[in-house]
């Protein structure tokens, strides 16, 4: 049976923290759609009754969990906004709307599903005129799940990162985390949450990464202003006319140009916690490649030459130009010299201070096997310069339109992508977070499941598992098969009309979930009492038995030295079209 939620907001909900009781009868018997009749701008069917799952595990809220949230929300949404739960952990009542106005479930006009970096996708609280089913509080969708792992503690080594932070025993008083995917990443929101969140708990270590210039025009990170003339070039592997050489550096996008006109420019905004100390001191680290014919560029800051940086290199390879400048994070404005191509990776920026680093790598419209068009030698030396503790992947929404590759091709082309971040670090802690409910509009305008995303989020549990990594389930913390017409339809809305994206609101409720699931396990052995409330008893996480052997990683790969013939390329599955 497909469970879906309407009113399942009320027993399901991520709401269900401190203080939380189970649903009465009367919610427990409160009339939906099933997804297979879901409201679309037809008219809503008529209802039936939906059977609704005993509740769940909840968060592990410790005083310093509920502060955070609470912090985090207001980070994204704004100090005045409406947020989504209290300081105790519970949905705030449905937001009113005016009135008149009408559903709308038809998907977003020229919105072409394999597409994602065409939409705006995350931005405000969903498209103007776009109508809610009042039954449905917004604010109470989306469920806390579990991580999904095997006998072993995938998150071992970021909690152990993140105790010694906390003892003042890490070596360079960093955990960083990083974060793949496609539009839903890039949006930066739900990254932005899990920074938020992290910084507030264990300190503010920095910005992150960020790249030189945007992968595309819906790029819009949290933390900066990125503006570049015309002359730059981005590339990255899921553009047709991007080359075929690989060299994309971190994020899996360059940015390149030769002219002295050429100029790229990007701006650090206001940091999220206004009131803080300003850092004392900011270290910016450069990231590009070295290569034959490589030209030098100027680095400017307030219209003024700092220094100047020379790309020339025998072979390619990747480069570094660390510095710091006193005060918090600067404009920092590029121009290549004119001798010669600069090609551009991306910057970190961090501080003095210990904490915890966020860096937010997605890319709109890409695929999990873009990876493997990356030059592995260039993006695991990038890689392990940051040093992750823990790294996340969310990719599967557009490879759930992929219909044409067969389910055995994807798993082997992810299987490969898992083997490259194991072989640059072995014992990072890995995530992956799978694709959301992304309904099929049928010829009559209504909504149907889309078969591949379950095949997906199948594969990517089992491959979890099988290389040690956890796995966070979106659909099923969106409240299953057929909830997008839900977080579309609610009061406020939580995803946009194309059914495929998220809104402002609604990713925050996932990073909120994303976040509860990463710390249940660090939190679960200290829980304390919810405002006026009773301790909040962590529940153990499920151990299934691992059911497939770990294949063996192969040998990292290393660049040829100059004047040796080239080495025989690594043997990988052909990554999906794009």
């Amino acid at each position: 049976m497909r469970l879906v939620t309407a009113a399942v907001v009320a027993s399901l909900g991520l709401a269900c923290g401190p203080g939380c009781v189970t649903p009465g009868p009367a919610q427990q018997a409160q009339a939906v759609p099933p997804p297979d009749s879901a409201p679309t701008s037809g008219g809503a069917p008529e209802p039936v009754q939906v059977q609704v799952p005993p509740p769940g595990p909840t968060p592990a809220l410790t005083d310093a969990a509920r502060d955070a949230r609470l912090w985090a929300q207001r980070a994204i949404l704004g100090e005045r906004a409406a947020l989504l739960e209290d300081s105790a952990g519970q949905p705030f009542p449905v937001i009113p709307v005016a009135a008149g106005t009408e559903l709308q479930a038809a998907m977003m006009p020229g919105a072409g599903p394999g597409n994602l970096d065409a939409l705006p996708g995350s931005e405000g609280t969903g498209p103007a005129g776009t109508g809610v089913a009042p039954a449905i509080n917004g604010n109470a969708l989306g469920q806390f799940i579990l991580l999904q792992r095997g006998a072993d503690d995938p998150l071992r080594h970021f909690h152990e990162a993140l105790r010694r932070l906390e003892q003042g025993l890490d070596e360079d008083g960093k955990v960083r985390v990083l974060v793949y995917g496609a539009s839903h990443t890039a949006a930066d929101i739900y990254p932005t949450y899990l920074r938020a969140y992290l910084q507030k708990r264990f300190g503010d270590g920095g910005l992150g990464f960020y790249p030189l210039a945007k992968p595309s025009k819906y790029t819009r990170p949290f933390g900066c202003t990125i503006d570049s003339s015309r002359g730059w070039k981005v590339e990255h592997a899921q553009r047709s006319d991007a080359r075929d050489d690989g060299y994309y550096g971190l994020l899996g996008a360059s940015a390149s140009a030769s002219k002295k006109r050429d100029v790229t420019r990007i701006s650090f905004n206001p940091p999220l916690d206004r009131k803080a100390e300003p850092p004392a001191v900011s270290r910016y680290d450069l990231y590009f490649l070295r290569q034959p014919g490589g030209g030098k560029f100027q680095v400017l800051f307030a219209g003024k030459k700092a220094f100047t940086v020379d790309t020339k290199a025998k072979q390619p390879g990747p480069g570094y130009h660390s510095f710091e400048r006193p005060g918090p994070p600067e404009a920092i404005e590029i121009r290549p010299v004119g001798d010669g191509e600069v090609r551009l990776f991306g910057v970190t920026v961090e501080n003095e201070a210990k904490g915890v680093v966020v860096d937010t790598l997605g890319i709109g419209g890409t695929r999990a096997s873009n990876h493997l068009k990356w030059d592995e030698f260039v993006w695991a030396d990038n890689y392990k310069r940051r040093d992750p503790d823990l790294v996340i992947l969310a990719y599967g929404s557009n490879e759930s339109v992929d219909d044409d590759q067969p389910i055995g091709v994807y798993k082997n082309n992810l299987r490969e992508v898992l083997a490259r971040l194991r072989r640059a670090s072995p014992d990072t802690s890995c995530v992956l977070v799978g694709p959301g409910d992304f309904p099929l509009k049928r010829p009559d305008n209504s909504l149907g499941p889309r078969p591949r995303v379950a095949d997906i989020v199948a594969a990517q549990r089992e491959l979890a598992q099988e290389v040690g990594c956890a796995f966070w389930d979106t659909v099923q913390f969106m409240g299953g098969e057929g909830s997008m017409a839900y977080w579309v339809a609610a009061q406020p809305a939580m995803a946009m009309s194309d059914h495929l994206h998220l809104n402002r609101r609604g990713y925050t409720r996932m990073g909120m979930a994303l976040a509860d699931a990463l710390m249940f396990d660090f939190d679960g052995g200290a829980p304390t009492p919810a405002p006026g409330g009773d301790p909040v008893l962590a529940r153990e996480a499920p151990q299934p038995d691992p059911t497939v052997p770990p294949e063996a990683v192969p040998a990292e790969p290393t660049r040829p030295e100059p004047g040796v013939p080239d080495a025989p390329p690594l043997a990988v599955v052909p990554a999906s079209a794009p």
